[in-house]
Formats: C-alpha cells, structure tokens, sequence
C-alpha cells in the first residue's frame, strides 16, 4: 500500500503541474486519467487485503463511473470549454458514481428519509450560488444543481452511517472522503463559472476530489 500512495501523490502531483500551462492541454485529460486509474487500484488492493469483496463489488462501478468522468472532465479542460459535451457527459458520469456510491452504503445502513435532508440543503446552496453576479452557469445550471442532490445524498448517507452504526476507522473514512468529495464539487463550482477564480481553487479542487476518493477507497481496508 505505501508504494500505491506514494504513486498517487507523484500523480497526483503531475495532475496539479499540467493544469494550467496551455502546452499540458494534450497530455493533462490522460495524466489525470492516470491517477483515477491509482484510485482503483487503492481500492481493490485494500479490498484484498481485507477480503471485503461484498462491498468492493458494490463500489466499483462508481469508482470507474469516476475515472470516466475524470477523463471527460480532463478534456473539456483541456479545451477550456465548460459548456462542452465532455463536461456534460462528465457531470454525468460523476453524477451516476455518486448514485452508486449512495446505493452501496445502504448495505451498511438502509434507506431513511432524514437522508435526504442534506441533498435538499445542498441543492438549496448551488441555487443561491448561481444567483451570484460573478457566477454564470449557463447551460449547466439545471443539471449543476439537479447533480448536487446527489453529491449531498452521499456525504448525508456517510454521516448517517456514522450516527446510527458507529465511528469505526471505515466509517469515518467514508464520512471524511464523501465530504471532501462534497467540497470538491462546490470548488469546482467556483473554479469553472466564476467570472475571475482565484489560482488556488484549482488546487484546492484537485486535492479535496483526489483525497476525498482515495478515502473512500481506503474504507475498505482492513485497519
């Protein structure tokens, strides 16, 4: 496992440096694409470590759903174009992920109402957002805030889990990398339709979203 982290920092980090040079735009979709795959990989070594292969299977798909939507998302950067299909497609690779995500968890703690609260809340906040004159979503409006229910549904689950079933080391990491994943999410809000984002949101971006994911692939390790 030490050599896999080790390896998806040094990705981590290329994915970082070839995000803003305009000479990395060919290079960056793959580069980035490299270190969802290292994500994958966390996740089923750690799957094999612990042989909790039930929930490894169950998690999967959204870990791939991710990695597809990281290369979209990769190549509408590259083209600098937010309103592109890949951005769209991507949004909804990323918005099925969390889907699968969601649905993965209930083994661990079943569907309740007061799991939707959060969702509700957050689609309330991208909404208010979006009314700021500084950010224009465009296009991606509807789906930026029909996209964040989901992105919500999952940090709530996490925190329901933690609640009803316990803090266990697997639990928190669910609950810490579904809220990094939330973050992410609001910050590449910012990063992509604001009118002038800081620098820094795009590292702020990378780090919550790259982070976040390995956690939950972390999760199922055996600690």
């Amino acid at each position: 496992m030490p050599v896999l982290l080790i390896l998806y920092v040094f990705l981590f980090g290329m994915t970082y440096y070839m995000y803003s040079p305009p000479k990395y735009s060919k290079p960056f979709p793959w580069v980035k694409f490299s270190t969802s795959i290292c994500f994958i990989l966390i996740a089923s070594y750690s799957a094999f470590l612990s042989q909790y292969y039930s929930m490894f299977y169950k998690m999967l798909p959204a870990f791939i759903l991710a990695a597809f939507g990281d290369l979209l998302l990769g190549l509408a950067h590259s083209k600098n174009d937010s309103n592109s299909k890949e951005f769209l497609i991507g949004t909804f690779s990323f918005l099925a992920a969390h889907i699968v995500f969601y649905v993965a968890l209930t083994f661990l703690y079943p569907v309740h109402l007061i799991d939707f609260v959060i969702p509700v809340a957050v689609m309330g906040l991208v909404y208010f957002i979006s009314l700021g004159k500084n950010v224009n979503l465009g296009i991606m409006k509807i789906p930026g805030i029909i996209y964040s229910f989901f992105v919500g549904l999952l940090f709530s689950k996490s925190l329901m889990i933690l609640i009803y079933t316990g803090a266990a080391v697997s639990h928190i990491f669910i609950l810490t990398g579904s809220f990094l994943f939330l973050a992410s999410d609001i910050i590449l809000l910012f990063l992509n339709f604001h009118a002038a984002p800081p620098k820094w949101l795009a590292f702020a971006n990378l780090s919550t979203y790259y982070a976040g994911i390995a956690l939950l692939g972390l999760s199922l390790y055996p600690f």
